[in-house]
């Protein structure tokens, strides 16, 4: 030690007990317990963090400083040019640097110094694949922190960087890249991104988003052209997300692609399968398609288009069809509701739609054509069937009238009509058939059972109900027809009945003809289908509580009862709500009791929306009709409110389903005030 650092340490007291010799200590006794002794204040600096170690006298203290001291400390060093114990050589350029920093930010950097590689111990090391312009970038970003990015240098500075290894920079590039995409520049992104096989997360997802927003502009681009390739562009054009452009702009856009480069035209048979012929109009397709050169040279575009016109001339047969060539592009279903009653008023109205982020839209076109009792779904169309219309007396009647809708092409088509008119009925769909059971016109009430066939756009009666019924309910699972509740001539009911279409002898039969036929089975027991000997009706156990007009849905395998009214038929009439909750397992046969919704309804409708049951609208107890939407949280058993908007009028007997629309459909909506 130098005479001056031994002064030193002398004056701060140290120095003489560093002389004493062994033995010679002095050891002053405490004259109180320690708990006693006034405590030192303790000095803590700003910029630290005390930490106490339990168990022992020791204090750690944790600095707020250190990582930026240690970063400008390097910068420091840097700027004056000292002890920098490494030059990079690039391009004849020279860049000094520090091993230490080097290792610190860049693992490329890390390994060459610190593993059994040549250039550990080098003080000059020669590099290349790289420019120095881009590495001169690097270089700065690893000392300062900052980056400099711009289309002119971006390219060089990403490849500087996967060179490296410098995730960070990476990232920013690719973020600079997406921010800066635009049709004129999106080739030449795409082809750098691609050329240094950039495997930053969620990176190809973003750009893919970009495509499929713009495809049709994009394909009108010689660059883009040039750069899509037959793979890239199949797997575009296989995507249900490639859905804002009606199915005959794909086309054309794939007619250009091929254009673009003759030698392109030998893959015509295999990129046509691609596209979705049934999507189209039939003018569409006999203006637009049969009228290219293509469709003249490709023997596959042919049979396509012969498929499609034979789909566009089976009306009936097209709910069953499902094939690639009709799916509909859409990549989540949209919350659809037919409008029912506002009070005692009909509402022949536009769909409404639940448009995410939780907004709703009124869909131009074609109106509801009636109030319906009942909605069937059969691969994504939708059945609407009886319920009630104004008749030419001005008086509301039951109706017979089924209408379907295709929101392929947001269109309505008027189809065979129900053998009676019915109101406060239930159907269900299994297999290719539509059943509708019981239900009442203002006359009568009556049990029948009648099924439409679809393929055939014909009713035929099959095995009534047991009972006069009218306001139950009906859902199908498992390929079986619940019906729940409703109004017999007694009073309300908590019966269960199940439909098994299994037992019917032959699997169904003729239906009744002529008016008698007709008026026997619907308001009596009537006939059997030919062949049948035994009921397909069958009763399971009874609801917890009696309910009329409630709803049941299926989820996950079960049955789930929402709401209602409890009637009793007497003189007066009268009337009390069921808010309740229940839930059937078919597989034990029983219900279980479940929280009641917080405000009690009827006439409400339902639907499932991500893995919760809605309930929307209806009639309250209180006697007002509500636009208010709750949620059913099955798994939790919970309810909740205000998690969606409420709907843009009030609301009864609504029907409810999810749908897929295609995104050029939902370009004509309206938001609703």
């Amino acid at each position: 030690m130098s005479d001056g650092a031994r002064a030193a340490w002398s004056k701060r007291g140290c120095g003489d007990l560093h002389r004493r010799e062994p033995g010679k200590h002095k050891h002053r006794k405490c004259e109180r317990p320690l708990s006693l002794q006034p405590s030192k204040p303790v000095l803590v600096h700003p910029g630290s963090k005390r930490c106490v170690m339990s168990g022992a006298d020791v204090e750690v203290y944790l600095s707020q400083v250190h990582d930026g001291s240690v970063s400008s400390g390097f910068r420091a060093l840097y700027e004056e040019r000292l002890l920098l114990d490494v030059t990079l050589l690039i391009e004849e350029h020279h860049f000094q640097a520090h091993k230490a920093l080097l290792a610190t930010q860049s693992d490329y950097f890390r390994v060459m110094f610190t593993a059994d590689m040549r250039e550990r111990d080098q003080d000059k090391i020669h590099m290349k694949g790289l420019t120095a312009a881009g590495f001169g970038h690097i270089l700065r970003f690893m000392y300062y922190g900052s980056l400099e990015l711009s289309m002119p240098t971006v390219q060089e500075i990403l490849q500087a960087a996967m060179y490296v290894q410098l995730t960070e920079v990476v990232e920013f590039c690719c973020s600079f890249l997406l921010a800066k995409i635009c049709l004129e520049n999106c080739a030449e992104v795409m082809r750098l991104l691609e050329d240094f096989s950039v495997g930053v997360e969620g990176v190809q997802e973003q750009l893919d988003n970009f495509l499929v927003e713009n495809f049709v502009p994009l394909m009108g681009r010689p660059d883009f052209l040039s750069y899509l390739s037959l793979e890239r562009l199949q797997a575009y054009l296989n995507s249900d997300a490639l859905s804002r452009y009606p199915e005959i702009e794909l086309y054309e856009a794939v007619q250009t692609w091929l254009r673009h480069d003759r030698r392109r035209w030998r893959h015509t048979d295999t990129i046509v399968q691609s596209i979705r012929f049934c999507l189209m109009t039939p003018a569409n397709i006999f203006e637009k398609v049969k009228t290219s050169e293509f469709y003249r040279y490709s023997r596959q575009l042919r049979q396509e288009v012969d498929l499609a016109l034979s789909y566009f001339h089976d009306v009936n047969q097209q709910p069953l069809v499902e094939t690639r060539s009709n799916r509909i592009r859409s990549v989540r279903p949209q919350t659809a509701v037919f409008r029912g009653m506002i009070g005692h008023s009909m509402v022949n109205s536009k769909i409404l739609l639940l448009q995410r982020p939780k907004v709703w839209w009124e869909l131009e076109g074609p109106q509801v054509p009636l109030r319906p009792d009942c909605l069937a779904i059969v691969n994504n169309f939708a059945f609407l069937l009886g319920g009630e219309e104004l008749g030419p007396d001005g008086e509301f009647h039951a109706s017979s009238k089924v209408y379907r809708y295709d929101p392929r092409q947001n269109s309505w088509l008027r189809m065979a009509d129900m053998s009676v008119p019915r109101s406060e009925f239930a159907v269900g769909v299994i297999g290719k058939f539509i059943y509708a059971v019981a239900g009442r016109t203002r006359d009568e009430t009556f049990y029948s059972t009648e099924r439409y066939d679809i393929t055939e756009d014909r009713w035929e009666f099959v095995d009534p109900y047991p009972v006069n019924k009218y306001g139950h309910e009906g859902t199908v699972l498992s390929g079986k027809l619940y019906i729940t509740g409703g109004i017999t001539s007694s009073s309300t009911s908590k019966q269960v009945c199940v439909f098994d279409p299994g037992r019917e002898a032959g699997g169904g039969g003729g239906g009744s003809s002529g008016g008698s036929d007709a008026h026997r089975t619907r308001a009596g027991r009537g006939s059997l289908l030919p062949g049948t000997h035994t009921s397909c009706w069958e009763n399971k156990s009874k609801m917890n509580y009696a309910r009329c007009f409630h709803k049941m849905i299926s989820h996950n395998g079960k049955l789930y009862v929402f709401g209602g009214v409890c009637v009793i038929l007497r003189a007066s009439f009268e009337s009390q709500g069921c808010p309740s909750t229940e839930v059937y397992d078919p597989e034990t046969d029983e219900w279980t009791i479940l929280a009641s919704m917080p405000i009690g309804r009827s006439g409400h409708g339902v639907a499932v929306l991500d893995r919760q049951i809605m309930v929307l609208g209806g009639l309250c107890y209180n006697g007002h009709y509500s636009d208010s939407i709750l949620t059913f949280d099955p798994d939790e058993n919970k309810w909740k409110e205000d998690e969606y908007p409420r709907m843009p009028c009030k609301l009864d007997g609504l029907q409810v389903c999810s749908l897929h629309f295609p995104e050029y459909v939902l370009e004509h909506v309206r938001r609703c005030s």
